[in-house]
């Protein structure tokens, strides 16, 4: 019996042909994540840079119609529309040829690695500094990093609330993530953003050797909101004694004599060194300085995570 050859048919990788074939709109309402990619390319047997190619173009026209075709290749290194439209306010796109685009995209983004004020907005700017003194990383990943953060059922809303300020920078919904911890089950909700030049900041600020390690430098860039996303996310209010505890177990005794310091001379407040199981240290607010940093944080503390400083959720 003979068996018949299927015959391979090499996806299309003509940008030119596939604006002939394709709707490069309908295209990009298709692709929505990355995984997305794939599967479309599959579906249509169209290469999967060249799909790529086309939904990027399909974004940038939805956005500026009338520019040439030809400069969506440099302007498709964006990964939010803000960005686009925030370097196009900055640089004339129609009159810059191709090479002088390419030229100012590559300036915008060393910009952004050094300033990433440029880009990002005070409220993210404090989310990654709070948190990434709490419980988030910044991840490298080849040449750019990413930011990720996972929380318990319990703080769900407060996971998604974080969710929602960089949603921008995320393509994928948060994911519940089980893991199994000594016998217990580890339930957490989990983002992760694209990897981009303006998280490098802040590895490079937050990590010395691939170690995240607490420095006067980054407690300088604190203030009242991002003191309140570092309370938290590692913040911890003893009812009875009425004070606070930074759980703050993974760092040094030397970096928590850096923190406490920092918190005598900029907010008049002296914590005690705590130390705990014999190998963690942690930072305890007596009562009156308790009342203090609640009366500094309470603005900027999410109603439905009052529990932190004492207070029920609302």
């Amino acid at each position: 019996m003979e068996q018949t050859k299927t015959e391979y048919v090499r996806p299309l990788n003509d940008l030119s042909v596939a604006r002939a074939l394709y709707n490069f709109r309908d295209l990009c309402n298709k692709v929505n994540r990355r995984s997305d990619l794939k599967k479309v390319s599959n579906e249509l047997n169209l290469d999967k840079n060249t799909l790529r190619r086309a939904v990027n173009e399909a974004k940038i026209l939805s956005i500026f119609p009338n520019i040439l075709k030809s400069k969506v290749g440099p302007l498709s290194v964006f990964k939010t529309e803000r960005e686009l439209k925030l370097f196009a306010n900055n640089h004339d796109i129609d009159k810059l040829g191709v090479r002088q685009l390419h030229k100012a995209v590559q300036e915008w983004r060393r910009k952004v690695e050094q300033n990433p004020r440029v880009l990002l907005t005070s409220l993210q700017h404090d989310l990654i500094v709070g948190s990434a003194l709490g419980d988030a990383n910044i991840r490298q990943r080849e040449k750019n990093c990413n930011f990720r953060v996972g929380h318990s059922k319990l703080q769900e809303k407060y996971l998604l609330w974080k969710y929602k300020i960089f949603q921008e920078f995320i393509l994928s919904k948060p994911k519940w993530n089980i893991r199994y911890i000594n016998g217990y089950v580890i339930k957490t909700l989990n983002l992760s953003t694209v990897t981009h030049k303006v998280f490098n900041f802040y590895r490079k600020l937050f990590y010395k050797k691939n170690v995240k390690k607490v420095t006067r430098e980054l407690l300088n860039l604190l203030n009242p909101r991002s003191l309140a996303i570092w309370l938290c996310d590692d913040g911890c209010y003893a009812k009875k004694q009425g004070y606070i505890i930074l759980c703050t177990n993974s760092y040094s005794l030397k970096e928590h004599e850096i923190m406490k310091k920092y918190f005598e001379e900029i907010w008049s407040l002296s914590p005690t060194i705590g130390f705990r199981d014999n190998k963690y240290h942690y930072l305890r607010f007596k009562q009156e300085d308790s009342k203090k940093l609640v009366e500094i944080v309470k603005p900027f503390i999410p109603k439905f995570m009052s529990y932190k400083i004492g207070e029920k959720n609302v």
